[in-house]
């Protein structure tokens, strides 16, 4: 979700190997085919062409949104269990406040959850409100929550757990203080209030209001197009008081908000979701969800083929194997583009890349589009900028400096001449900085280490700022520019790993939060884009696409551009 700073690939890949094939391929001047040429099943849901959804200032007239009706009556049999693949470490974290990854942020959405979610249009909608009034100037939303709600305990939700909630989402005593690395000043920070609090200036939030049991007020400082969409993220989450105060480990055993309950934590094992009874409008279709972890999350495709797992992720060394026309399972297998953009980020503050023209050199004296044509042979797109296509229903494509080893070695010599500064690149299992080391050092004469860190020890890396260069791939939380730019770049996100400033950037992204024309808005960003790619602080990769088995009698699977999102909506014919 948000902030989820995400590797592609697991560490099992053999990353040095791959980097000499890449070598050899760049050298060759080879690509492969593209993404568009491939056999594979349609996503199981297209990608969304969403939009915002906000009132127009000026109006006088509210805008209302009504939790929407249950889908096509599901029709299941049999036994109502689904078993999917996890990750080999399984969740870092569940406290929905504190959540950075992608992929823990998708357990904590089954087990939790806010006034808003994204449906499978990614357009937000009431989610534990049943009805949102937006006032005509677009700053005052009132929820009205349904009657029914609870937590999975069977203890009503109230309008009182949701102020709690934010609240507590926004303390920075749950980070040591340091409030400016709180997920929530990326998603909740045009709530009035939200950026006295962050700081440690407010003893609570002043923009939410508890009007009723059932009826919370929320107040902005500024029109925020894309705020429920914001809101439909983890730190919207709503959390269970008591629950909390049981101890800095309390997520272990969640009282949680959501369609689904945590049953099991086997360690290194799996994870058992039940059903909760009193989610509404009503509860799942499914009885239980089985995520398996550790040792198995290393043979999804093993596991999907013997019969032992429902939806399998694949890597993309795996796709052409499956698609093949003997394959059993090639019309099970699904590919969805995704709203996720892999990168390489350069730190400008610190030496040696503190040097513009280094940067530049660094650009230029890599083809970064071959990541994707030959070392990922077509499975993925080549990014041709720093927002994925068609969010918001269109294209962002940017200059970004064209490959030309000429002019890298010219920057070069002008940056640093006869002395060839070691280049330091982090990464936590992605393959291009190995590409890039090798690149560099025979092609500018320019030493560059690599080192690999764990991914909780990178996680933690990240947020200290210090890394000179590093491998990041971003999966958004909406559907939205925001969601990239102001979390990777603005100069007070908690998610600016490379402590970027630029006050341009800023005033452009600030401009484009409160626009409503969203012809002048998409310029807005686009403006935005340009220059940080002109200041030369990150390389962008690839456009990620996701691959899923899926078994024939898994019906209602919301696969969306921003991955697999609730699992309520799915129901079995076994």
């Amino acid at each position: 979700m948000r902030r989820r700073a995400r590797t592609r690939a697991g560490g099992w890949l053999q990353h040095w190997a791959l980097a000499a094939l890449v070598l050899a391929i760049l050298a060759a001047g080879c690509r492969a085919p593209s993404l568009s040429g491939r056999k594979v099943s349609d996503a199981p849901t297209p990608i969304a062409r969403g939009t915002m959804v906000a009132p127009t200032p000026g109006t006088g007239a509210a805008t209302v949104l009504e939790a929407p009706l249950p889908g096509g009556a599901a029709q299941p049999t049999g036994q109502q269990t689904l078993t999917l693949i996890g990750t080999p470490d399984g969740p870092t974290t569940l406290d929905p406040a504190l959540i950075r990854d992608v992929d823990s942020a998708f357990v904590a959405r089954q087990i939790f959850r806010g006034l808003v979610r994204l449906d499978e249009r990614l357009e937000p909608v009431p989610d534990l409100a049943r009805r949102i009034e937006i006032a005509p100037d677009g700053l005052t939303y009132t929820f009205h929550l349904w009657d029914s709600i609870t937590f999975a305990s069977g203890k009503p939700i109230t309008a009182e757990d949701v102020r709690y909630s934010l609240e507590r989402a926004t303390d920075p005593a749950l980070v040591g203080g340091r409030g400016d690395t709180l997920p929530a000043g990326t998603y909740l920070a045009d709530i009035a209030g939200a950026t006295e609090r962050l700081a440690g200036a407010a003893r609570s939030l002043s923009g939410v209001e508890v009007v009723d049991e059932r009826t919370v007020r929320i107040r902005l400082v500024h029109p925020a197009v894309n705020f429920l969409a914001k809101l439909a993220a983890t730190p919207g989450f709503v959390v269970d008081r008591e629950n909390v105060a049981q101890g800095a480990t309390w997520w272990r055993q969640p009282n949680g908000s959501g369609p689904f309950a945590l049953r099991e934590w086997r360690e290194g094992d799996r994870l058992v979701l039940r059903r909760n009874e009193g989610y509404a409008p009503h509860p799942p279709t499914l009885e239980s969800v089985t995520i398996l972890i550790g040792a198995n999350a290393l043979q999804s495709v093993t596991l999907y083929e013997r019969g032992e797992v429902d939806v399998a992720s694949v890597s993309v060394f795996d796709v052409d194997r499956l698609q093949a026309p003997s394959s059993p399972v090639r019309d099970e297998l699904h590919a969805q583009p995704l709203f996720a953009v892999s990168y390489v980020l350069f730190n400008p503050n610190l030496a040696p890349l503190d040097n513009l023209d280094l940067r530049h050199a660094l650009m230029a004296g890599f083809d970064r589009t071959k990541i994707a044509t030959v070392s990922y042979n077509g499975h993925v797109e080549p990014a041709d900028g720093l927002l994925p296509p068609g969010l918001l229903g269109r294209e962002w494509p940017a200059a970004v400096p064209a490959y030309d080893v000429a002019a890298a070695r010219a920057l070069l010599e002008r940056a640093v001449g006869a002395e060839r500064p070691t280049v330091t690149l982090y990464t936590s299992g992605a393959d291009a900085p190995v590409a890039m080391k090798q690149v560099y050092e025979r092609d500018l004469g320019l030493p560059v280490e690599v080192l690999q860190l764990e991914w909780p020890d990178y996680m933690a890396e990240l947020d200290q700022r210090q890394l000179t260069a590093l491998s990041l791939t971003w999966v958004a939380d909406f559907p939205d520019p925001d969601t990239f730019l102001r979390s990777l770049f603005y100069s007070t996100s908690p998610d600016n790993y490379i402590g970027y400033r630029n006050p341009e950037v800023d005033r452009l992204l600030d401009e484009a939060r409160a626009e409503a024309d969203p012809v002048r808005r998409a310029a807005l960003y686009e403006a935005a884009q340009q220059e940080i790619i002109d200041d030369a602080v990150v390389m962008p990769l690839y456009v990620e696409v996701s691959y899923l088995l899926i078994k024939p009698d898994v019906h209602g699977l919301p696969s969306t551009p921003l991955g697999i999102l609730g699992l309520e909506s799915v129901w079995l014919t076994r």
